[in-house]
């Protein structure tokens, strides 16, 4: 079966892949029962002594030659990757696609459609499935309608969710049982990102005894989420991820791939979002307009798992198309922390350290350029308003006018610059336990203070993943977060999407009566003029301590370094340093509180297949007896 798109074959294969192998490359891999793919091996074979040049990405992509490409373009397409040519086109075949429910629903529907053409000419519509495994995630439906304050918004949430979608999560149920190589991962359950972080993602694979490193695609742009992890993830359009999921190659010329260096020391109380905020101001500025991007140097120890997930996960924001980490032995207590097979974590390490993939491995790689980042130079900071990279160091809030000492901001009336929403929201800060952490540790020391969210302020928490809750509950920090109305409201893509909601009508209205500049600060990573509610004039990006903190002040024309956010029972002024956990107690939680047993225990009955075996699934979406 073919068609045309935008003049050009568009085409599904019903038996799976050809097999088209340079099996002379295959070698044993030490302490297993599987084979892989020598890429220094074929590398060295047309230009002896240019591997150890070789980046990670262009590691990972002659590696998938090897294994993908027919023999007779084989040594011209590795050419391409030894010499940095981009004089011609090579596959790429993704090992996964991952999507959410918008444009992964509309690819499913092309599939039943194409089963329905298939049946019209007389042949089998159940040989019609995806040819490379399929992960849908329904997380861009859900809308805070209710705030955080309410103890049962996360319910009538997805009360609200259910009904206006009912049609779509119909078929997208369906899908699940219907088609082979499918799964489905239902509402309520968290967002994409995460959810391939913390699980989907093996980092590398064993597939008939060949192992191989995970790379994927995906129908979102913070699909780079994942590079964190070595794993080279790209964010595509919906056609695209349609045509790698019936078969086909993603074909490409050598990007631009550019190294950067992280030098320094990061400081005491610096949080990953304010390096990730930081790092996106000086990526723009620095024009990685569509690259690829390497991180790698002596300030990576700094950096752990959930810190270098906050930065790649900000990749479409400096504009780059990935942002990569090597494997090293911070990725390995990640696969461990997050429940990992013991057996997966040692394959990970073999394979990186057999085929080149092992940070330390990369002393020598060669980039387009080098740019160089230094931690010591991070400091506390916001970014806004409107644009993600326009960075605001807290201690510059009066010089670029944000804030303003002779706004009064009481208890009851909406002062100008009002913050009508605050949420601690996106896959982009709660994937990091120590961000999440750090906020229930401000709210904590803010309620034994006396402190109150102001009235005017619509404050939610929406993990993108239900592990949060878990460890959340585990420290005692999640009573602390719903006394100051940060309670749960949902595990899905929300504030940060443009999801937050109705506000309250009379809040509404005096905001739109008085012509007050309203205001919006988030954990999330976007904050374009209008996205994130129509009734919010500007926006900033905060992480999620300070997104509490700024629930407390009311108002962005307060300046949280320097202004008392209350008295404490001696009358003494209360200042954000009062509230900021240090990074022992923040450590001391987590390493208490976030424990490999919760991930299974979440992620195992999410992925488990149903029992269907007294049902008969329609290839049509009718399910009958």
């Amino acid at each position: 079966y073919q068609r045309r798109v935008h003049g050009h074959p568009f085409q599904f294969k019903l038996n799976g892949y050809t097999n088209m192998t340079n099996d002379k490359y295959l070698k044993k891999l030490e302490g297993f029962d599987t084979s892989f793919y020598d890429v220094k091996a074929a590398v060295e074979d047309i230009t002896p002594g240019s591997f150890e040049k070789l980046n990670y990405t262009s590691r990972v992509l002659a590696e998938n030659l090897l294994r993908k490409c027919p023999s007779e373009d084989l040594e011209d397409s590795l050419v391409q990757l030894i010499e940095k040519r981009t004089d011609k086109d090579f596959p790429w075949y993704p090992s996964r696609v991952v999507t959410h429910d918008i444009l992964g629903l509309t690819a499913l529907v092309d599939l039943a459609g194409l089963r329905e053409a298939v049946a019209a000419e007389g042949g089998d519509p159940k040989k019609v499935n995806p040819v490379v495994p399929t992960q849908l995630i329904v997380d861009h439906s859900l809308a805070v309608e209710c705030g955080g304050f309410d103890p049962d918004a996360f319910q009538k949430n997805r009360d609200i969710e259910d009904r206006r979608n009912a049609d779509r999560f119909h078929f997208i149920n369906w899908t699940k049982e219907a088609f082979d190589n499918v799964d489905v991962i239902p509402p309520g359950n968290g967002i994409m990102h995460q959810i391939n972080l913390e699980k989907m993602s093996p980092v590398i694979h064993n597939i008939d005894g060949i192992a191989s490193p995970d790379t994927l695609v995906g129908t979102d742009s913070h699909t780079p989420h994942v590079d964190a992890l070595g794993v080279l993830a790209i964010g595509v359009g919906g056609l695209e991820a349609e045509n790698v999921m019936l078969g086909n190659p993603s074909y490409m010329r050598v990007p631009d791939i550019i190294g950067v260096n992280i030098i320094g020391v990061r400081a005491e109380g610096i949080t990953a979002t304010d390096i990730a905020l930081s790092m996106t101001s000086f990526l723009r500025e620095n024009n990685v307009i569509s690259a690829y991007l390497e991180f790698y140097g002596e300030g990576m120890k700094y950096l752990n798992l959930g810190d270098r997930a906050t930065i790649a996960n900000m990749t479409p924001e400096y504009g780059a198309s990935a942002g990569m980490f090597g494997i090293d032995e911070q990725t390995l207590d990640y696969l461990t922390l997050t429940g990992r097979e013991s057996e997966q974590v040692k394959l990970v390490e073999a394979y990186a350290k057999a085929n080149g993939l092992w940070a330390t491995d990369l002393a020598n790689a060669t980039y387009s350029r080098v740019l160089t980042f230094d931690l010591t130079e991070v400091t506390r900071s916001l970014a806004g308003p409107s644009k993600p990279h326009k960075l605001v160091p807290t201690s510059t809030l009066k010089a670029e006018g944000i804030t303003d000492n002779t706004v009064e901001i009481g208890e009851t009336d909406m002062p100008d610059g009002a913050i009508l929403i605050a949420a601690i929201t996106s896959c982009t800060n709660t994937s990091n336990p120590r961000n999440v952490i750090a906020a229930g540790l401000v709210a904590k020391k803010a309620n034994e203070l006396g402190l109150k969210r102001k009235p005017w302020v619509k404050s939610s928490l929406a993990p993108g993943s239900k592990i949060v809750e878990e460890y959340l509950k585990d420290a005692n920090l999640l009573p602390e977060l719903e006394k100051l109305g940060f309670g749960i409201v949902g595990f899905a893509c929300t504030t940060c999407n443009g999801m937050s909601g109705a506000l309250d009508p009379a809040i509404q209205k005096e905001a739109v009566d008085n012509d007050i500049y309203t205001t919006a600060v988030l954990s999330g990573n976007r904050n374009f003029d209008g996205r994130i509610h129509p009734y919010v004039k500007e926006a900033f990006l905060a992480s999620p301590p300070l997104v509490v903190a700024y629930a407390l002040a009311g108002s962005i024309r307060f300046d949280i370094e320097k202004d008392s956010l209350g008295t404490d029972a001696n009358g003494n002024p209360i200042t954000l340093k009062d509230l900021w956990p240090t990074d022992e107690e923040i450590n001391a939680v987590e390493k208490a509180s976030v424990r490999p047993e919760m991930f299974g225990a979440i992620y195992d009955p999410m992925f488990a297949k149903s029992a269907l075996s007294d049902i008969e699934i329609s290839p049509f979406n009718q399910n009958k007896k």
